[in-house]
């Protein structure tokens, strides 16, 4: 990664950009070991540039925490020549039920990264990274006042600050799984598509917002549909067309261009 970052003033930002923040009351967990593609940070160092991709069979997994108990913390610290920010995320899970205590035994001495999303539409926060996982410590409290773990997820070693990922998750199921043969996915949410086997090319995604962002995921068999700026809503890097072809993804984000039309314009792609 080049540093292209421009040097600009920071003015104040609206609203009140001080107060706590708020986060879904879901910690998004992501095993290092299960990654395949990594994206890289942008020019400026903040924003990863692509979307996660994990390797076949692997997706990412929730850890419940309490409103209000989350933290974030990125601290900025060393010598004058090995200065690094050390980021952490903190959040309790009530209760020891079964399911809480397992995760713990089998995550504890897990390397993974960590993802926070947020209730107002943020884009998410990630903490970690392949080279610079986070570690996981727990304390559990049981007592008259108390029945929950606090669950501290910590950068092993100084690096890079908590990064900025706009692209979507690769949880275990996909948001939705389109028809088959069809030439229109149509919009549920953020999120990941399934594409399944058929001859026809994508040609829109209906009911979509302004700002959206979608993964189209390749096909598990079958013939592969394909994606191609001529002809559809889409626009592509470069103009190449895209072949949904197992393992292989395409990341889009919706732009309304007029009153009542939208263009899909690519933020990144992995072809398998």
């Amino acid at each position: 990664m080049s540093n292209n970052y421009v040097k600009v003033s920071v003015p104040r930002p609206e609203g009140n950009a001080g107060r706590g923040i708020a986060p879904k009351d879901a910690l998004t967990l992501i095993d290092v070991d299960d990654i395949e593609i990594f994206p890289s940070r942008d020019g400026a160092g903040v924003v990863l540039a692509g979307d996660i991709v994990l390797k076949a069979g692997a997706y990412a997994t929730t850890l419940y925490v309490t409103p209000g108990t989350v933290e974030l913390t990125s601290n900025g610290e060393g010598d004058a020549d090995a200065k690094g920010f050390t980021p952490t995320v903190k959040g309790k899970h009530p209760g020891k039920k079964q399911a809480i205590r397992e995760f713990k035994t089998n995550w504890l001495g897990r390397h993974c990264i960590a993802i926070l999303n947020y209730a107002n539409g943020d884009p998410a926060d990630l903490a970690g990274s392949p080279t610079n996982p986070l570690d996981m410590g727990i304390a559990y409290t049981g007592n008259k006042d108390s029945n929950s773990s606090e669950f501290t997820f910590t950068q092993i070693s100084k690096g890079e600050d908590i990064a900025i990922y706009p692209g979507t998750i690769p949880y275990e199921e996909p948001l939705s799984t389109v028809a088959t043969a069809a030439t229109a996915v149509p919009y549920v949410g953020d999120g990941q598509y399934q594409l399944t086997g058929g001859a026809a090319s994508i040609l829109s995604i209906t009911g979509a917002t302004h700002g959206a962002i979608i993964t189209l995921l390749g096909v598990e068999s079958g013939v592969a549909p394909t994606i191609a700026t001529e002809g559809s809503m889409f626009i592509l890097k470069d103009g190449k067309t895209f072949t949904a072809s197992p393992r292989s993804q395409i990341t889009f984000k919706t732009f309304k261009d007029s009153a009542t039309t939208f263009k899909f314009i690519e933020q990144s792609r992995y072809e398998a």
